[in-house]
């Protein structure tokens, strides 16, 4: 008896572990604005960076009802990329706030302990 073998024409799709080469030569741009806006098939992002209005900027701002941010930098996410960005990130700040809570919890007992001397 034969092996029956399938032929198939259609490329079989292989998933790979991707690692980011170092990228300690690419600038740091801090931004305290974000700016996300669906695609039919991605996400459109857009960072960029408000500093706070002056007295004059303030009261304009005010009138019309917005301040302008300045963008710096803008990118579009797959809908996969965006699934597994969401849950990267979700992760991530649990991790930090986890973290964070754990940091000021010995910072509060460090300051009862030494009020208590």
């Amino acid at each position: 008896m034969q092996e029956e073998r399938l032929t198939n024409s259609e490329p079989v799709p292989t998933t790979f572990n991707i690692k980011t080469a170092d990228a300690s030569h690419l600038p740091i741009h801090h931004v305290n604005v974000l700016d996300v806006r669906p695609g039919s098939d991605e996400f459109f992002f857009t960072l960029g960076v408000i500093v706070p209005p002056d007295q004059e900027e303030g009261i304009a701002a005010t009138e019309v009802g917005h301040l302008v941010a300045q963008p710096v930098f803008r990118f579009a996410l797959s809908r996969d990329t965006m699934e597994k960005f969401l849950a990267l990130m979700a992760s991530q700040y649990d991790q930090q706030t986890a973290l964070r809570k754990q940091l000021q919890q010995l910072s509060e007992e460090k300051e009862e302990a030494s009020g208590d001397e």
